[in-house]
C-alpha cells in the first residue's frame, strides 16, 4: 500500500474520531444546557448564603442597638426571636460551584485539522493522469 494512502486513511480515522467525541461530548452537555442549569445552582447557593449572613449582621446590629439604649429585656426577647438565624456553614462551598464548561475546541481543532491532512494525503495520493 502507497504510505501516503496510509497515512490519509489513518488521518481520516483520527478525523472521524474526533467528530465521534465532538458529538458524544455535545450529546452530554445538551449544548451546554446542564452546564447552565449547575451555574444557577450554584448561584443560588451562594447568594442564599449572602443573604443569611446579612440577615445576621442585621440582627447583631439591632441586639447591639438594644444593648446601647440599656433595653436588656428588649435585647433578650429579640435575641430568642432571631437564635435560629445565625449561619453555621456559610464557609462550607456549594457543591456545585467552580465547574468547568464543557470543552469543544480541542476535538473541534483535531477534526478540522484531522480533515484537512487527510484531504491533502489523499490529493497527493491519487494518480496523475497526463
Amino acid at each position: 500500500m502507497n504510505p501516503i494512502k496510509a497515512a490519509a486513511i489513518i488521518a481520516l480515522i483520527v478525523t472521524l474520531v474526533a467528530v465521534g467525541f465532538m458529538c458524544v461530548t455535545l450529546y452530554q452537555e445538551k449544548v451546554e444546557l446542564k452546564f447552565a442549569l449547575e451555574a444557577a445552582r450554584c448561584l443560588s447557593c451562594i447568594s442564599g448564603k449572602e443573604a443569611a449572613v446579612a440577615n445576621w449582621r442585621a440582627v447583631q446590629s439591632h441586639l447591639g442597638l438594644l444593648d446601647a439604649e440599656a433595653k436588656y429585656g428588649e435585647e433578650k426577647e429579640y435575641l430568642l426571636k432571631h437564635a435560629g438565624e445565625e449561619p453555621v456553614n456559610i464557609d462550607v462551598p456549594c457543591p456545585t460551584c467552580d465547574l468547568p464548561g464543557p470543552d469543544y475546541t480541542t476535538p473541534g481543532a483535531v477534526a478540522i485539522v484531522g480533515l484537512m491532512v487527510s484531504l491533502t494525503l489523499f490529493g497527493f495520493a491519487r494518480r496523475r493522469v497526463a
